[in-house]
């Protein structure tokens, strides 16, 4: 992944740290009273369900305006809605634990099983990713579908399984992927478009066109939440007023980035710009980050270091300034072409 061997030891440090810190936020959420007190076990998770339930029993899936997905993550719910709801949550979290291991398998293939083993801790025990975990998000399944759809070969069937989660958990995360894609994989995005507008339409030959239009009406309605509360950590959780301002000049600053830097700080920018641009953002809106650091550690790997380091709190207390800091130092790096290439060679 671009480290020298100077630079392997901190690497391993910061795993642990990142590791140990994991542990201890984890318990301290889930196992105090996994039922239901002060954590907040498969909060996200369970609104998809019971939009499944609404939708098995006929009732209107958007009745819950907290619940903001298309129509088709109501479609795969309603397959388990009638099941355990702990059962359900536990076999979705260990879905994602294998993801993580699959992805990163297949992102670092060059690396020992020490090596690999490491990254793979490093990333299911990361505040983003256990975040994700905790609240049953869907993160892990969008950020999972990126890796073929990104790191892989410009190939239609890449972005299968990226049109597929889009068309069922859209978020604004998606929409800076999705330029980067037209930029440099444009063969992948014709499979994430066909593959999405597949899925899409299947959604609406089963739950009848109009709910497209009442998912619609909830994300207008969704616009509620671009406000400070429990769980917001992104610019409208500090300032919302600037949220807007923000959003537009971090849009401009990726096409610009798109057109005029490298592959590498595209990466960057389309997986970070969506903390920025989203009306409200958890800490597991970070998690897309991971695709970044693989080239960020060629390029400037004190700073990776560094940022793996402070995901730790930076996610959870300094998000929007996380994401700009991660913005900024892709932008130094791709002036430095020549470390690039040294790296990789």
């Amino acid at each position: 992944m671009g480290l020298t061997p100077r630079h392997r030891p901190a690497w391993f440090a910061v795993t642990a740290f990142v590791a140990v810190f994991g542990v201890g936020e984890f318990a301290r959420w889930v196992f105090v009273d996994p039922a239901g007190g002060p954590g907040w076990w498969g909060i996200d998770l369970k609104l998809v369900i019971d939009a499944g339930g609404r939708f098995a029993t006929g009732q209107p899936i958007y009745s819950d305006p907290k619940f903001l997905y298309p129509p088709l993550a109501a479609i795969v719910a309603a397959a388990v809605a009638r099941l355990d709801f702990m059962v359900v949550s536990i076999v979705y979290a260990g879905l994602k634990v294998a993801i993580a291991i699959v992805a990163v398998v297949s992102i670092a293939r060059e690396l020992s099983r020490a090596q690999q083993a490491a990254a793979i801790l490093m990333l299911v025990l990361s505040l983003p990713f256990l975040h994700d975990v905790m609240l049953g998000n869907a993160n892990v399944l969008l950020v999972g579908a990126m890796v073929p759809a990104m790191l892989g070969r410009d190939r239609a069937r890449n972005g299968v399984l990226l049109g597929l989660a889009t068309a069922a958990f859209a978020k604004p995360l998606i929409l800076p992927v999705l330029l980067w894609l037209l930029f440099w994989r444009r063969r992948t995005l014709l499979g994430t478009v066909v593959t999405g507008l597949a899925a899409t339409g299947f959604g609406a030959l089963v739950t009848g066109p109009g709910s497209y239009l009442d998912w619609i009406k909830a994300l207008l309605g969704g616009t509620q939440f671009a406000a400070p509360f429990a769980g917001n950590h992104g610019v409208t959780a500090l300032v919302p007023e600037l949220w807007l301002p923000v959003a537009a000049i971090t849009t401009v600053g990726l096409l610009w980035v798109l057109a005029r830097r490298s592959e590498q700080a595209g990466i960057a920018w389309a997986v970070t710009t969506g903390i920025l641009i989203a009306p409200y953002a958890g800490t597991y809106s970070a998690l897309p980050v991971a695709l970044a650091t693989p080239g960020l550690l060629k390029t400037t790997p004190t700073f990776t270091l560094a940022m793996v380091a402070l995901s730790t709190v930076a996610t959870g207390f300094a998000l929007p300034f996380y994401a700009a800091a991660i913005l900024a130092a892709a932008l130094i790096a791709s002036k430095r072409p020549t470390v690039l290439a040294s790296a990789s060679g």
